[in-house]
């Protein structure tokens, strides 16, 4: 659906910090386009209910996301199960989704795929009933690096690389019981995967031949890697061919239960949302209209 009235979404603390730049660009395409536009910030504090707020007032048929992964999930959230279609405008360190749909991190070609309203409804991940996960959230070793490269302090994906460099001199064999598919599985490993897109971010591949409109996800498992395999596993991964490694398995699911030994950090969409002990995870399909 080509957008009419759109609401964008930013997140001032994501990329550069200065947004005239992007104002300014979304005032000269949208003038040009003649179509009808809102701004709106985000604080960190009750974000969710002051865009629902929003949206209730101004009614747009497209709301778009300014920010990195956890600004479109934070969009996100305002959106299942509602006919108005998201777009994305990726201005964070990683921007997996928007790696996923092929959305180009220039602000101007953003906006065009924006406003040619192609939409794909999407999947979504549930995760105790809690959090809804987008693309890619995990157990054990990525959710440790995302800690460790947070409280670094530092952004970009140099920092990303130097936090995962420094992870894996203190990466862990965990394990967990699954139910999935009717069947009970325990499984040691460094990380677990819930997948409803094939890569993340940085354009490693973790699940070959993903789709995110096909009603299930995958629950990738990292089983140990040895150290001298490790370099071969990720290239494999950068390859795509990471599928038929030994320490990788791959389950299709529509639902599954992951229980942990000992407390994990969780992380959903690049934000970490804590240690658990138990996930609860099932697909819901079509939740949500984006904008690729």
């Amino acid at each position: 659906m080509e957008p009419k009235k759109l609401l964008f979404i930013i997140n001032p603390k994501s990329g550069n910090s200065n947004k005239s730049n992007l104002e300014k660009q979304i005032s000269i395409v949208c003038d040009k386009n003649k179509k009808e536009y809102t701004l709106f910030y985000t604080t960190g504090e009750n974000d969710i209910e002051k865009i629902k707020e929003k949206q209730s007032e101004y009614q747009a048929d497209t709301i778009v996301a300014c920010g990195g992964d956890g600004t479109v999930n934070l969009v996100a959230q305002t959106l299942l199960e509602t006919s108005t279609q998201m777009g994305i405008i990726p201005l964070g360190s990683a921007n997996g989704l928007a790696h996923e749909l092929e959305i180009e991190e220039d602000i101007i070609e953003s906006l065009a795929i924006i406003l040619l309203g192609k939409t794909l409804s999407m999947d979504v991940i549930s995760i105790n009933n809690e959090f809804i996960c987008l693309h890619l959230s995990d157990l054990g070793f990525n959710a440790q690096m995302i800690k460790d490269f947070e409280e670094s302090g530092e952004r970009g994906m140099l920092s990303y690389a130097k936090s995962f460099f420094g992870s894996l001199m203190d990466k862990k064999t965990t394990e967990f019981r699954i139910e999935f598919n009717g069947t009970e599985k325990t499984v040691k490993a460094e990380m677990i995967v819930l997948a409803n897109a094939s890569s993340y971010g940085t354009g490693a591949v973790i699940n070959p031949g993903s789709r995110m409109d096909d009603g299930s996800f995958e629950l990738v498992i990292f089983k140990p890697i040895p150290m001298r395999d490790l370099l071969s596993l990720t290239l494999e991964s950068f390859l795509g061919d990471i599928k038929n490694s030994p320490y990788v398995e791959i389950y299709k699911v529509k639902e599954a239960k992951i229980f942990c030994q000992e407390a994990e950090l969780l992380q959903v969409d690049g934000e970490l949302k804590g240690e658990i002990l138990e996930v609860k995870a099932e697909i819901l399909k079509g939740a949500l209209n984006v904008i690729s």
